[in-house]
Order: C-alpha cells, then structure tokens, then sequence
C-alpha cells in the first residue's frame, strides 16, 4: 500500500553527541523483558514514567533512572493493574520523590497492586484517575490526551490507559496492552492521522495491532517491549505483519535492549542506529 505523506516528515538518524535536554523531548524505552516501562523527558525537565515492569524489575528501573540523574518524577502513569506494567512501582514510589500518580479506575486483589496501593499511602501520595477525554499538560509544550478506555470491563488489557502525547508537531501514542476492540473505538472517535511513534500494544501481541487501526494511524516508528525468547511468542508474526503492511519502522527491546529516541519537535531521530526487525 502507499503511505501517505505527512506535513512533517520524521527522520531516523544516528548523531555523535547525547542528548542536550534544553532542546529536545526523550523517549526511553527501558528493557524489563516481557514487561513495559518507559521514562519521558521535556526540555524543561518534567519527567513520565508509564508503567514499572514485573517486581523483579525494579533493580533495573532504578539504576536507569539513577543513571540519567532522575531525582524527581512529576508523573507516574501505572496503564493497568497487571504485574508485568505495576510490579515495581510500589518500589519506585518507595525510593523516588513522585508528585503525582495516575491509574485507571480499577480495584484489584493481587498482590502487587496493593502493595502500589501501600506505597502511595505512605508517601501521602494522592491517586488520579484517567479515562476517555480526559487531558492535561507534562509542560507548557506537551500536551496529553487520554483515548482509552472508555469504560472499565473484566478484562485488565482492555482497561489500559491510552495516552497520545503531542510534543510540539510531533504526536506519540502510547497504548499500554490494549486490544484491538479498544482501537477500532479509538480510531472511531479521534482523527489519529498523524501518529509518528506508536508504542506497540501488549508486547505485539495479535490481539492488539489490527490493520484497521494501523492503516489509520500509520505509525513511522514501532517499538514493541517484549523478553528475549519469551514463552508467549511476542512479538506475534501478525503484528509484525501489519506493521510492516504500513511501511512502519520496527524496533524491539528483545533485539536491541534499551532504547532511546529524541524528537525536536519536528523529527524524531536516534542517538545510535538500532537494529530493525523490518
């Protein structure tokens, strides 16, 4: 198929120097395996984390986050109450200043999302809810809208929380393990024409990703969270498939660990070249 053109082309390139966080939005794809975890940067120094991983990833998500000097988080976005997207937040919470935690508005019993629960109270830490239209602002230049879910149903996957994050002419979406029920009504409901990264659903997953939804959206750049070897067989060849029906760029924690991707507003670029599954 042909891929339309868009107002503003995203540009994949390697560059030599690092991030200069006065100029440019980060995206850090943590590898936790078959878990998700992601760390978002605004030039003015707001830091997102969406999703922890399994509690077994909480090592890992400290030292990143030590690593790239993140004291502060001003926003914890936990998409839903499974372990492999909230096992280590209660750890985070533990061991990070946070200001503000959002979550979807379901109640479990499992054990690590009342361990979540506990942390929050001890840090006095208010819980927000998200769902459907709600929206608010990372800082004066990114802006979030939340497209899922609309309501809350038995299934934790289709109750994820759904976030496109507009940096100034670029847009991210960022879909946690929604299924493809969750996109059709996405598509249905918002004009999502102009997404150039597309976080990929439920570790690509072929109950996620429908061509439906990615003819519509035609991501420029995929990446998909899933373990090496994993037992479930994600990234799942459909998806795969679809993605590469839309001439998508595919990039995988399995294949190339963690990655980061900056955006300056108008392209989206890399500082190394990342191997692609395309």
């Amino acid at each position: 198929m042909n891929k339309k053109i868009l107002i503003f082309p995203i540009i994949i390139i390697a560059l030599l120097t690092g991030c200069d966080k006065n100029n440019v939005f980060c995206i850090h794809i943590i590898d936790v395996g078959q878990a998700d975890s992601i760390l978002i940067q605004t030039p003015s120094n707001k830091n997102m984390l969406i999703d922890g991983g399994e509690e077994d990833s909480a090592k890992i998500i400290k030292s990143y986050l030590k690593n790239k000097k993140v004291k502060n988080l001003d926003i914890i976005i936990a998409t839903h109450p499974d372990s492999d997207h909230i096992g280590s937040l209660d750890y985070v919470i533990d061991n990070f200043d946070v200001d503000k935690i959002y979550m979807t508005k379901q109640i479990t019993d499992s054990e690590c999302y009342n361990n979540l629960i506990d942390s929050c109270n001890q840090k006095n830490l208010k819980i927000g809810y998200l769902s459907k239209d709600d929206t608010f602002n990372l800082d004066n230049s990114t802006k979030i809208d939340v497209l899922s879910p609309s309501y809350i149903t038995d299934d934790n996957n289709s109750n994820s929380i759904v976030l496109n994050i507009s940096y100034k002419n670029n847009n991210f979406l960022f879909t946690g393990d929604c299924d493809s029920e969750n996109e059709i009504d996405m598509i249905n409901s918002y004009d999502l024409e102009n997404v150039d990264f597309l976080k990929v659903a439920h570790h690509g997953s072929s109950s996620s990703s429908c061509i439906d939804f990615l003819e519509e959206t035609t991501p420029d750049i995929a990446v998909i969270s899933c373990g090496y070897k994993n037992s479930y067989g994600h990234p799942h060849k459909a998806t795969l498939d679809n993605l590469n029906d839309v001439d998508a760029k595919i990039f995988r924690t399995d294949i190339n660990g963690s990655m980061i991707f900056y955006s300056d507003g108008d392209r989206i670029y890399t500082k190394v070249k990342y191997d692609d599954s395309n």
